[in-house]
């Protein structure tokens, strides 16, 4: 089907009958534009067709002269773009998706290929020469980020192949991701491949043989193993019908003075299915030599040489191999600290990592706190980083001083976090190793956690995990009163959770399951005097949320939860028992200002919140019962909503109600109260922040009623410390 300008004019008018026209030409190839009312800042005064022009222009300097007579840019009502031989729709006259637009008029239109069937043939095309202007005109970065991203779905096991045909695709998500951004990555690699001054051969070559014509997978792949010389069936088998994992690494290496300089042989070993051909760079004192490795072996050796003498070996330098592990892709000669790696070394600000494809990261930040016992405390910490996801260790030496405090506790504190080894990859598998030496108690804690989505937009996330901790207190000058009994833990957990909306609603259940024995240097419990208190202990939880969107300012959030933890023939220590109103002392003992007395968060007129057990936020943190039912309320209101600020993105109010009862009547071991019926409301404020790569949330909370004692006993709740004006509750969480 052709389409003339009347044609054009009467669609146009057909969907606004005030639509503006402007026309110009680009060679003998007509150019009509047409534009909604109230937009000819942006479309009119010739803006729309310049640009449409100079997107011919490109094009046909990519792959030749445009085939049809002329082409029409219409203004879209919608966002986005839309191609159709002779005629594009774009939502804004943006240079770019005019280009790209534009573009499927030569990739889909002029070399017409089935879309359904072979969508990374026009739109993964289209993008990579959409790509190719953006470099052209300074705009770097947007295929480096798919690189990475897609390297990304790869290792979490979610990538799909890019020749699928649509339908087959299990969402379209997937789709969207397969044929756009894995579909332009193809053509990447195969530019480094071939080599620029071939691609742009083989682009030329393709069009002027093909257009006009149906064309397919097939009918490319001739024209580049033509153009190129090269065999490419193992390179379009790997690049579009597969999603199998890149990983070279630098095994042996060997250098020796020749009479023109030097000679260094490099063995490249090859760790996981992808192949293709690796760059070997050899950085000589004063100059650097290149040299390609076949990579199809798994073990290969490439001579390379210099002028100077040799310094280091780096493997695929310029990340065009999609290898996903490059932290084994230098070696240095000589000896190096580090193992002979670089790292981008850097102050630490705490609000943000730098992330890097190609190499690791580690921050040092120097760290402050205070508590009652070791006055204020100094320290050094370091934090590593790969990929965002791999590598990501902490390292922290801390001492009290005794400056500021009469206890005068001097302490020296190690803690150690191993996060995610390369070694250990699996696809979905999160794993933690914490060693810790802190502040009257030392321990460790191994965590396992695998998460599987089966759609990439929608449907449940689900999760499963295990954990083993072990905790130790052995300094009681640091131990919150009420929290910790004189006795070890070592427990052994399971869990499960899963996520999901349903029509307005966002759900969420976790479950956890466990047990463990407690125990202090005389052996078992039972040694502690304590006869209620049994060696060994199981301990469960079940928490579901419920959270939905009321309308534009207006959210409701709901929360149950039910948790025991009891020995077989009595009780189990203070700190592994159902926490009332928050955080247990575990799950506290990473953050100094929550962890010991009279920490910044601890101290006595400071009211802050972490969410956990009951979440009955009104209550003492001490309070803790063997088992407890509890549910939350809150209704929330958007007041201020500045997305694009980063101090105060986001200000609301909020009404907030929490009840639980103590599933058997019992009384608290270390103050001696009743527990038994728990209540409170209140109202508050929250803020939303982000610094950097952290986003903050700040909520200051009021409690004003609570469910009042029995005389002589009963639970204490929060208020029974403040006097007029009531003070504020606060509570913050980050997400990095």
């Amino acid at each position: 089907m052709i389409w003339y300008a009347e044609d054009v004019h009467h669609f146009a008018m057909s969907m606004n009958p005030d639509y503006r026209y402007e026309g110009g030409h680009w060679g003998d190839v007509a150019i009509h534009v047409l534009y909604q009312p109230g937009d000819t800042a942006a479309w009119g005064g010739g803006v729309a067709v310049q640009r449409t022009a100079k997107a011919l222009e490109w094009l046909d300097g990519v792959f030749g002269k445009f085939a049809w007579p002329q082409i029409s840019n219409v203004h879209r009502i919608e966002g986005g773009g839309t191609e159709f031989p002779m005629m594009i729709h774009d939502g804004s006259a943006d240079q770019g998706l005019i280009v790209h637009e534009l573009g499927h008029n030569y990739l889909m239109g002029i070399l017409a290929n089935n879309e359904w069937r072979e969508g990374w043939l026009d739109e993964g095309f289209t993008s990579y020469q959409t790509t190719l202007f953006d470099e052209a005109n300074g705009h770097f970065g947007g295929a480096a980020g798919d690189e990475a991203f897609l390297t990304g779905m790869d290792l979490d096991g979610t990538s799909e192949p890019a020749s699928l045909q649509s339908e087959y695709y299990r969402d379209f998500t997937s789709y969207n991701i397969s044929i756009y951004s894995r579909g332009e990555q193809f053509f990447h690699q195969l530019e480094y491949l071939v080599g620029g001054e071939s691609m742009h051969r083989i682009l030329r070559t393709y069009y002027d043989r093909w257009k006009l014509k149906h064309v397919d997978e097939e009918a490319f792949r001739d024209v580049a193993e033509e153009v190129s010389g090269m065999d490419l069936t193992g390179f379009f088998a790997q690049g579009l019908h597969s999603t199998e994992l890149t990983d070279y690494t630098i095994g042996r290496k060997e250098r020796k003075k020749t009479d023109s300089g030097w000679s260094t042989k490099v063995e490249v070993v090859r760790k996981s299915p992808g192949r293709v051909p690796v760059e070997v760079w050899v950085i000589g004192q004063s100059d650097t030599a290149a040299a390609r490795s076949v990579g199809l072996a798994e073990r290969e050796w490439v001579t390379v040489e210099t002028r100077s003498e040799p310094k280091e070996v780096l493997l695929d330098p310029r990340v065009r191999t999609r290898d996903w592990d490059m932290m084994n892709n230098q070696k240095k000669f000589g000896f190096h600290p580090l193992g002979g790696r670089d790292y981008d070394l850097y102050l630490d600000t705490y609000f943000s990592t730098p992330v890097h494809r190609d190499e690791a990261t580690i921050g040092f930040l120097p760290t402050v706190w205070y508590n009652d016992a070791g006055g204020i405390t100094l320290g050094l910490r370091s934090r590593s980083d790969y990929f965002g996801r791999f590598e990501q260790n902490q390292f922290l030496v801390s001492g009290g001083t005794g400056w500021a405090t009469d206890e005068d506790v001097l302490d020296l504190d190690e803690y150690v976090r191993l996060r995610n080894p390369v070694w250990l990859r699996s696809p979905g598998m999160t794993q933690t190793l914490d060693v810790f030496n802190v502040e009257g108690r030392y321990g460790a804690v191994l965590s396992v956690e695998r998460t599987h989505r089966p759609h990439l937009s929608f449907g449940p996330e689900r999760e499963v995990g295990l954990r083993l901790r072990w905790v130790v207190p052995d300094d009681a000058r640091f131990l919150v009163p009420g929290e910790f009994e004189d006795v070890g833990t070592a427990e052994l957990e399971l869990s499960a959770g899963v996520r999901d909306r349903q029509g307005p609603w966002q759900l969420g259940l976790k479950g956890t399951a466990g047990g463990g024995l407690v125990y202090n240097s005389r052996g078992l419990a039972n040694a502690t005097g304590r006869n209620d208190l049994d060696p060994y202990f199981y301990r469960a939880t079940l928490e579901g949320t419920a959270d939905r969107t009321l309308s534009p300012r207006w959210r409701l959030g709901l929360r149950g939860f039910a948790g025991v933890s009891a020995g077989g023939d009595g009780e189990t220590a203070k700190q592994r028992q159902i926490y009332a109103s928050g955080a247990d002392p575990l799950e506290r003992i990473t953050n100094p200002f929550l962890r010991s007395r009279g920490a910044p968060l601890l101290r006595p007129d400071v009211y802050y919140h972490m969410a956990g057990g009951g979440n009955l936020r009104g209550y003492d943190p001490t309070v803790s019962m063997s088992a407890l039912v509890a549910a939350n309320l809150e209704l929330e209101r958007t007041v201020l909503d500045r997305a694009q600020k980063k101090l105060f993105k986001r200000v609301s109010l909020a009404g907030f109600g929490d009840a639980g009862h103590a599933i058997a009547d019992e009384d608290d071991p270390i103050t001696g109260r009743n527990i038994e019926f728990l209540a409170d409301a209140g109202a508050g404020i929250r803020a939303e922040h982000r610094l950097g790569q952290t986003s903050f949330r700040h909520s200051g909370r009021l409690p004003v009623l609570y469910q009042p004692p029995r005389p002589g006993s009963g639970p204490a709740p929060r208020r029974r410390r403040v006097r007029l004006p009531l003070a504020l509750q606060f509570r913050s969480s980050m997400v990095v």
